[in-house]
């Protein structure tokens, strides 16, 4: 039970839990409950807001309409006002003799006797060509241009009607009716009545006095008139009618609009009324500050009725877990939790004595398990180990290989010849033996020399001599062959070494392999010593460079096999060897695998696939990396970056692998 509980405790270590079941019970209640009542809260007040405010905008807009059409109403009856006037004044006898007499004083005194009745901004009379025959102006529009030309050519053609006459540069404008002075059916002239078009008078149109309505008179698109300041100087065009209010922003305020033509006015005479949304504005902030105010109370009460709730329903469930956590930290698995009532959580409570007694059987078996599991896996490191021991000895193998066919050519050469060199020097002596027998009286120098050189003896040891030479290269043959057969890899400590030196080495080793087909460049650079196991770095090298010769040799095709090796310095504490060959390249889909235990793009037979992992695993824990650059045809680039110092703490590890 202890191992199972141990087990259960390192699995739940490693596995991150999502954070919302780390919350309490009461927060789970709690928070739902909560989130329920404010989303309800939020959904009741939301609906209020817009409900309130979707009333006030249609009172506004009510009133908008409605204030359009009195609007519309009063300009209709004032324009008819000052076209009877006009008309009035036209059918004055002495106004019409005044006109045919260009009487001007007589024609002064009548209208401006019609002018003080009728308390008229503008009277004015022309002649049948338009020419003014009598004018009087209020004060305020004296030194004014009028733009009244189409209300006199109007007038002059028999039209009894009424428009807008504006004043030129600015935006005002009159309400002008006009009348032709007719005398014996023939007109001889014009009479032109006005109002001028005030704030006054536009501030009276409002229905509600305490409403602030603001209006906009435009003739073919232009402003010609306005009570609106905020419109006053900028550059109005005629608002598009509509047949409904619309809602438009100005200087970051808003207004509630519409737009009506006045068609029994004038030709492209519109009328605006603007009502501006700010008291209602005002109206809707009170009601969302009060509504925001009970939406915190509705928050504070939801959050007390939860809190009640979570410990009416989690004390029970709390109760259950104190009671499982006690046993589970005293590693009481043989007793039962005891059962508070016959809801849920009694059932719970029941359900989870089952469950002991399940885990309880269930211990033994994957205790056993564990075992099984641990022994299987100490199998797989010894296999592992073995694998990577035999890996070394595969290079170290090759190493000795070579070693042993480069001794093994001169030992054979030797050991060939011998037999010649013993039946040449017998025949030899055979020659010397039967002259002797044939002159046994030689010569006084000839027996001097035999004296000197002992023939007898000579002939004796020649013989001995030539024997011992052929045991010495059979033996040198045994040994070189014991070396085929077995190698050993020393350990060596870290030191200072030449990595020239090491690589060298390798490619004397390897000489046997490449020297006939393989051209090798060496690009060094001065490098300084580094700090390293070399006796595990020539395996590093020995693995690169084997690999690229057999990529190269397993190519019959490519004429010129070329492997270049260059050594630099990079940054401070840094060598770089770069191992390149010109073969056909590394596919890119074993680029990424060529460091995994096993892997191999070889001849099953020919390689283990431990190999570059082996050399990965030397380079890493030497605080150095291995990079790998090739292209399809392009041959393949290793790169090996190596600290010049390395730590010794880590670097210790290696004597372990």
């Amino acid at each position: 039970m202890k191992n199972l509980r141990s087990a259960i405790d390192g699995d739940n270590s490693s596995t991150k839990i999502p954070p919302y079941f780390r919350v309490p019970l009461s927060l789970k209640i709690i928070v739902p409950f909560l989130g329920v009542s404010v989303t309800l809260l939020l959904l009741v007040i939301h609906t209020v807001k817009i409900g309130f405010a979707n009333t006030l905008e249609k009172g506004v807009r009510d009133r908008v309409e409605n204030q359009a059409v009195l609007a519309v109403r009063d300009f209709k009856s004032r324009s008819t006002q000052l076209t009877m006037q006009a008309k009035l004044l036209s059918e004055e006898p002495e106004v019409i003799r005044a006109v045919e007499k260009k009487d001007t004083d007589i024609l002064r005194q009548d209208i401006l006797s019609l002018q003080t009745t009728f308390k008229l901004d503008l009277v004015k009379v022309v002649d049948g060509r338009g020419e003014m025959v009598a004018e009087l102006r209020e004060d305020s529009l004296i030194d004014k241009k009028l733009i009244n030309s189409a209300a006199i050519n109007s007038a002059l053609k028999g039209l009894e009607k009424s428009n807008f006459v504006s004043i030129d540069g600015k935006p005002q404008a009159l309400l002008v009716g006009f009348a032709p002075i007719r005398s014996k059916n023939r007109i001889i002239g014009a009479v032109l009545v006005g109002d001028l078009v005030t704030d006054e008078q536009l501030h009276n149109i409002n229905i509600d006095t305490n409403s602030k309505n603001y209006f906009a008179i435009f003739k073919s698109g232009e402003l010609i008139a306005t009570n609106f300041p905020q419109i006053r100087s900028k550059s109005w065009k005629k608002p598009t009618p509509q047949t409904s209010t619309t809602k438009i922003d100005i200087e970051r305020l808003s207004y509630i609009m519409k737009t009506v033509e006045i068609s029994e006015i004038g030709d492209s005479i519109a009328l605006a009324v603007f009502n501006p949304m700010a008291t209602v504005q005002q109206t809707q902030l009170t009601l969302s500050q009060r509504l925001d105010s009970f939406f915190w109370a509705g928050v504070i009460l939801a959050t007390i009725v939860g809190a009640v709730v979570s410990r009416i329903i989690g004390k029970p469930i709390l109760d259950l877990t104190q009671n499982v956590n006690w046993m589970a930290s005293n590693e009481y698995f043989s007793g039962k939790v005891p059962i508070p009532s016959g809801d849920e959580v009694g059932q719970l409570a029941e359900a989870f004595n089952c469950m002991i007694e399940q885990v309880e059987n269930r211990d033994r078996t994957l205790n056993i398990q564990l075992h099984q599991l641990q022994q299987t896996l100490h199998e797989l490191k010894n296999a592992q180990s073995q694998l990577i021991q035999a890996e070394k000895m595969s290079s170290l193998g090759l190493m000795t290989a070579g070693i042993a066919h480069e001794i093994n050519n001169p030992v054979n050469f030797i050991y060939g010849n011998l037999c010649h060199a013993n039946q040449y020097t017998q025949d030899l002596l055979r020659l010397v033996g039967l002259y002797q027998q044939e002159f046994p009286n030689a010569s006084a120098p000839i027996q001097d020399c035999i004296e000197e050189i002992e023939l007898d003896f000579l002939s004796e040891d020649l013989s001995k001599l030539l024997s011992s030479m052929k045991m010495g290269t059979e033996r040198i043959q045994q040994i070189v062959l014991s070396l085929r057969n077995f190698s050993r890899l020393d350990e060596a400590e870290m030191k200072p070494v030449d990595i020239h030196e090491g690589i060298d080495s390798t490619l004397l080793i390897l000489n046997s392999k490449i020297k006939t087909a393989i051209k090798v460049i060496k690009n060094y650079g001065k490098l300084p010593l580094v700090e390293c196991y070399p006796s595990q770095f020539n395996q590093v090298f020995m693995n690169i460079i084997a690999n690229a010769a057999d990529a190269l040799l397993s190519n019959p095709n490519l004429r010129n096999k070329e492997i270049e090796i260059i050594t630099e310095i990079a940054g401070v504490n840094q060598v770089v060897v770069k191992i390149r060959d010109n073969g056909n390249g590394i596919d890119p889909d074993a680029i990424n695998r060529l460091f995994d235990p096993f892997f191999t793009t070889k001849p099953v037979g020919k390689g283990t696939g431990l190999g570059l992992s082996i050399s990965y695993q030397i380079i890493e824990k030497h605080q150095g990396k291995i990079e790998v650059n090739s292209e399809i045809g392009e041959g393949a680039e290793f790169v090996i970056y190596l600290p010049i110092k390395a730590r010794s703490q880590e670097a210790a590890c290696l004597c372990q692998s």
